[in-house]
Parts: structure tokens; sequence; C-alpha cells
């Protein structure tokens, strides 16, 4: 049996959460709060101190990105050509400035002060509007539609689209839905994603009132 640990929100396992689904494998979603996280961290149970991990019968892989390509590799989401590979593994790589940026504003107990960090991030010249504008060139160069431009749906194309469209789901107090509205080609990307039909078939229970509706097809 697998385990996957994480917090119970998407953040950075939703890509793994479906790349387990898809691959077959015997695993459980185990959602922890902020006492048992520190607990295991205390305990030593966090190779790097952090989540998700991923406990398997051979060990615990941690690291957000090891366990989506490890889960995606058995799912069939990572391409077979070297060439490509390396393209799915360099937009992975290349997703973190975003992520970075809003980590600045995680801890913030004042509630204003966290919200005006966050608002100011998507300003005109603010670190979330550039990663949106970059995310948007490159979906827009894809032939594909595809992010990393591969010839079927890969790991990136989870990444992707857990972790940005997540961010506009109302559990981030701050940023708004209309903030993603602008970028064309990642509005098209969302259809995309979100009708191909195992992603569809995925969140079919999901309600328009759950954290998780951002991944519905015509989200936005």
């Amino acid at each position: 049996m697998n385990r996957l640990v994480y917090f119970a929100v998407p953040g950075r396992a939703e890509a793994s959460r479906i790349a387990l689904e898809f691959s077959g494998l015997d695993w459980e979603d185990v959602e922890v709060n902020g006492d048992q996280y520190y607990e295991m961290k205390n305990r030593g149970e966090l190779p790097w101190g952090l989540l998700p991990v991923l406990i398997t019968d051979k060990g615990t892989i941690a690291e957000s990105s090891a366990i989506l390509r490890y889960a995606g590799k058995i799912a069939g989401l990572v391409p077979e050509d070297p060439y490509e590979a390396a393209k799915v593994d360099e937009f992975i790589d290349g997703m973190g400035p975003i992520a970075r940026a809003m980590d600045t504003t995680f801890g913030i107990d004042d509630a204003n002060e966290r919200i005006r960090l966050r608002k100011k991030l998507f300003e005109p010249n603010g670190a979330a509007t550039k990663a949106l504008k970059l995310y948007d060139e490159k979906i827009g160069q894809s032939k594909s539609g595809w992010a990393a431009d591969t010839k079927e749906m890969s790991i990136a194309d989870l990444k992707l689209f857990t972790e940005l469209f997540a961010f506009f789901s109302g559990n981030y107090d701050g940023i708004e839905k209309s903030m993603v509205l602008p970028y064309s080609n990642l509005l098209k990307y969302h259809g995309k994603v979100s009708n191909e039909s195992r992603i569809k078939e995925h969140y079919n229970e999901i309600e328009i009132d759950d954290i998780r509706w951002t991944f519905l097809p015509g989200a936005f």
C-alpha cells in the first residue's frame, strides 16, 4: 500500500494524487493537519522536513516533483522519448517562481497585511503577473496545446493545471478569479485539460462549492 501524506488542500500534492489514481497502484490519500505534520517532522519521518511524502513498500519519497515523476512514469504520463521527457522536466522545474512568490505570504497572521502582499504579487510588475504572462506565452507557443508541447497530456500538465488554477479557488484570501481572466491562452488551456476524459472523470463528483471547483470544465 502506498500512502500519500499531505494537508487537506490541493496544493503541491494534487498533481500526484491524479497521477497515482491513473497509475493503477494501490494507494491511500492521507490528509493531516498542522499538528500531525509537526509530529511527523519531529519523529524524523520527513526526509526533507516537508510535505508531501509518498510512503512506499521500499521507503519514503519526498519532494512533490519527485513524487509526481515517480507516479507519472507508472501512469504513462512521462514521454518515452528522452527529449520530450526532458522538456516535461524543464516545464516542471520552470514553474517555481509563482509558488515561491506565494510562499512569502504564508505564515502572516495579519489578514490585511497578507492580502496586501498577495495583491501586490498580481500588480503589473508583480512576481505572479510575470509568471502568468510567461505561462500564457508558453502555452501559446505549444503546437499540441499541452504544457510541454508533448503529443499527449503529461505530468507537466497535471502540475500546471492543479497548482496554477488552485490559486483562484477562494482558498487564498486576496486572490480572486478575475486575476487569471486576462490570459486567454491559459483559459483555453484550462478548457483542454478540464475536459480531458480522465481528468473530467476524476473530478466528476466535485460540486461548485468544493475547494476543487477550479478544476471543473467551465470554471473560468
